[in-house]
């Protein structure tokens, strides 16, 4: 390949835009503050966001899949309330930290088996659960909060290494982001989520366990909600039954500036990943110009609208072929000859078997 053909490839990529966005509200962000440069800033940057992009990484594989999971904050907030009351129940903090994470992937399999096996709207049945799920955390560990907890758990979230300059929380994101990364794009499930999410009839025709896969993307979103609530708690030092309480927009905006179609089928870890690094820069760049909260969720918002009509453009783009081949290469998923090969013959089962 060319080097002009490699920098049209690199330059039609969703993740090209992500990182010039990324560079842009940086420059943006230092001329409010000199401090924003500097290396602990940067490397703290995202600290306070990492409890959203692991909550962001589960939800990635439901909505390639064609789903929606709105009760992961919910979600969190009951494995991290389960959690605490084990701790205070007298037993070692880790072992309540993989209790909450049973629970959190017990919930996230109800909805799975709501939508996977019943087949019912995943966007209803998340709605439903959003509220149950917070009612249950309320109904678990009420008004009050579980605090303190040892400083060897506590560094998970708020920890740091390599001379108090590296967050740990960090590391944790960047591990599950690689790790889930290779599942999404390398493995046999990764492209049946992609074949599921681009056209599900035509998959389990093809033999793809549909209904297998759709309850396991729910337990995974469900498993990293209970991940995200040992950060979160780890981070904040406290657990409370509001814990995540107004973080859904952040989780949603990750995913889909991320480059994740919403109607399924189109989705990398790697733009999720830097979708969150620019939401989190974003906010702290508003931060440093004093724009209150209230403001800052406006902008977020409309960020995410933006997000999803250039995902309905481009889509929309691809089909007429009214835009040229750089443009139209924008939000590609595993589809094409990869999702042919996720469902040849020799790489299927029987179509029963996801029934």
């Amino acid at each position: 390949m060319t080097a002009k053909g490699l920098a049209g490839r690199l330059l039609g990529r969703w993740e090209t835009l992500l990182v010039a966005g990324i560079v842009g509200v940086g420059i943006w962000s230092w001329t409010l503050s000199p401090f924003f440069l500097t290396r602990g800033n940067l490397l703290d940057l995202v600290t306070p966001y990492v409890f959203v992009g692991l909550m962001a990484l589960g939800l990635t594989f439901v909505v390639i899949a064609g789903e929606i999971d709105i009760s992961v904050a919910s979600t969190l907030a009951v494995s991290v309330v389960c959690f605490a009351q084990i701790f205070a129940a007298g037993v070692n903090v880790w072992l309540a930290a993989v209790a909450g994470l049973a629970v959190a992937t017990a919930l996230g399999l109800a909805n799975g088996l709501l939508v996977g096996i019943l087949n019912l709207p995943s966007l209803a049945i998340t709605l439903g659960t959003l509220a149950a799920y917070q009612g249950l955390a309320y109904v678990i560990l009420g008004g009050e909060g579980v605090a303190p907890f040892s400083t060897s758990y506590t560094n998970v979230g708020g920890g740091y290494i390599a001379g108090n300059q590296l967050p740990v929380a960090l590391l944790i994101l960047l591990g599950f982001a690689v790790v889930l990364g290779l599942v999404l794009h390398v493995t046999r499930f990764g492209r049946y989520l992609f074949t599921i999410g681009a056209n599900r009839e035509a998959a389990r025709f093809s033999g793809v366990p549909v209904g297998r896969v759709r309850v396991t993307v729910f337990a995974l979103s469900g498993l990293m909600a209970g991940i995200a609530g040992v950060v979160y708690v780890g981070y904040f030092g406290s657990a409370r039954a509001d814990a995540a309480t107004g973080s859904l927009l952040d989780v949603v905006t990750a995913v889909v500036l991320g480059g994740v179609d919403i109607f399924g089928g189109v989705g990398s870890m790697l733009g999720v990943l830097l979708a969150l690094v620019l939401v989190a820069e974003l906010r702290n760049g508003m931060q440093l110009a004093n724009i209150g909260g209230p403001t800052q969720d406006i902008v977020i918002g409309v960020l995410l609208l933006a997000a999803i009509v250039a995902g309905n453009l481009l889509r929309a783009g691809r089909t007429s072929g009214f835009f040229p081949g750089p443009i139209r290469g924008l939000r590609r998923g595993v589809i094409g000859r990869q999702a042919d090969e996720a469902v040849r013959p020799s790489n299927v089962e029987s179509p029963e078997s996801g029934r």
